[in-house]
């Protein structure tokens, strides 16, 4: 996978976190293909296409969501209340909103999906046997959140 998509993912991520959560993130090494599942009840993904095509995921634990959406809403994590869901589609919709944006610089034009947001306690996605996939963890105030990029693979 090319470094800018790397590169760009991991700047539109932090810039969400910095400016619509007030979070400072720290990013771990980046993990490519299919051997790490995040430990993870809510996920949000949108997905992408135009130049490339592919997906991209944001996971975190009920705990990280919560305090998330408290963020982003002025409350405690124990106020929050069934917002969990809008929030995590909003993270996921501006990071993959902020990504697109970076790679647009460089001309790559796509448009995005809706995100959707999966909430449970016994699942993992599984999006696409042919992609490519780098998920990148990070750390927020003491919680692992991650965020994954799965290109296609172009057809010859």
């Amino acid at each position: 996978m090319s470094p800018k998509f790397l590169d760009n993912l991991v700047a539109a991520t932090e810039d969400v976190f910095r400016t619509m959560v007030f979070r400072e993130l720290s990013r771990k090494d980046p993990i490519e293909g299919d051997a790490l599942r995040p430990g993870s009840n809510v996920v949000g993904t949108i997905g992408f296409a135009g130049s490339e095509s592919g997906l991209v995921a944001f996971y975190s634990t009920f705990d990280a969501a919560r305090e998330i959406t408290g963020a982003m809403l002025g409350l405690s994590p124990a106020e929050v209340n069934g917002e969990v869901a809008d929030a995590i589609g909003e993270v996921t919709n501006m990071i993959a909103g902020s990504f697109r944006t970076r790679m647009a610089q460089d001309g790559d034009a796509w448009a995005i999906s809706v995100p959707t947001v999966t909430i449970g306690s016994d699942f993992y996605i599984k999006p696409m046997a042919n992609g490519k996939r780098i998920l990148v963890p990070f750390w927020m105030d003491g919680q692992e959140i991650f965020v994954e990029l799965i290109v296609n693979r172009k057809k010859s």
